[in-house]
């Protein structure tokens, strides 16, 4: 079995034992339960699609968590969504799961307003919390690659929106050099192959550093054995989701 780096920065042991905000439910309504493959939504003048898991069983009443997973470049929602294992959990936990698709497979990097990924997350966000009833205090994010470097960039500009992230196999981009300077403070879990040859283990450790420099809480996982791939074998997705509800928006 591989061994697990795992670094639990002090700050974390406060947040851990608060007590959990009460749900902030979006009382969304209408939409319905199931698998839709391809779901679409207007962002500007392009249509653009995203796959979305709603359980079968969930109490409309019930403000139940988001989590929003983007693929690597050149991979696809429907892959991630496999290999991931997100869209089996989802039921199984009674959270919401949405894959978004890259315009030719790829995520904008720009942290700023002009992003137009950025303006697709806020059109699926409003979309899915006005069809669904999402506790507002439980998004999350996670992507694989260049879908974690989206992550970053992304929950720096909707920290406001975003609980945590649960980048993997990705990196800061941009970020490494402006910094982060989110408005608010969210969670992170980094994780990263030290035997990823396509983005370094030390564009993870610099994730770690910077957010912990910043003042966010982070678990960082470094995979010993890993390449660039998902770590299925460490239960990676479990541990994420484990993550995810230790860490509301507060």
């Amino acid at each position: 079995m591989r061994s697990i780096a795992c670094l639990l920065f002090p700050v974390a042991l406060a947040v851990l034992h608060q007590d959990a905000p009460a749900p902030r439910p979006s009382k969304g309504t209408g939409g319905k339960a199931g698998t839709v493959p391809n779901e679409t939504v207007k962002v500007g003048e392009e249509t653009r699609a995203f796959k979305i898991v709603v359980p079968p069983d969930l109490d409309p009443a019930k403000a139940v968590p988001l989590v929003f997973v983007f693929h690597g470049r050149g991979d696809s929602k429907d892959f991630i969504c496999r290999y991931s294992g997100i869209e089996a959990l989802a039921p199984k936990e009674g959270f919401i799961a949405v894959f978004p698709e890259g315009l030719e497979k790829r995520w904008a990097l720009r942290p700023n307003e002009e992003n137009v990924d950025i303006k697709f997350f806020d059109a699926m966000y409003a979309l899915v919390t006005s069809r669904h009833n999402v506790d507002l205090n439980r998004v999350y994010l996670t992507g694989m690659s260049m879908g974690g470097y989206f992550c970053n960039c992304l929950a720096s500009q909707r920290s406001d929106k975003i609980a945590a992230i649960a980048p993997h196999s990705g990196g800061l981009g941009a970020l490494a050099v402006t910094g982060i300077k989110a408005k608010r403070k969210y969670a992170v879990m980094v994780v990263h192959g030290d035997e990823d040859k396509i983005v370094k283990v030390e564009e993870g450790r610099k994730s770690k550093e910077l957010y912990a420099k910043e003042g966010h809480e982070v678990e960082y996982l470094e995979i010993k054995g890993l390449g660039h791939a998902w770590a299925g074998k460490e239960d990676i997705t479990a541990k994420m989701w484990k993550f995810f509800m230790a860490h509301p928006l507060r």
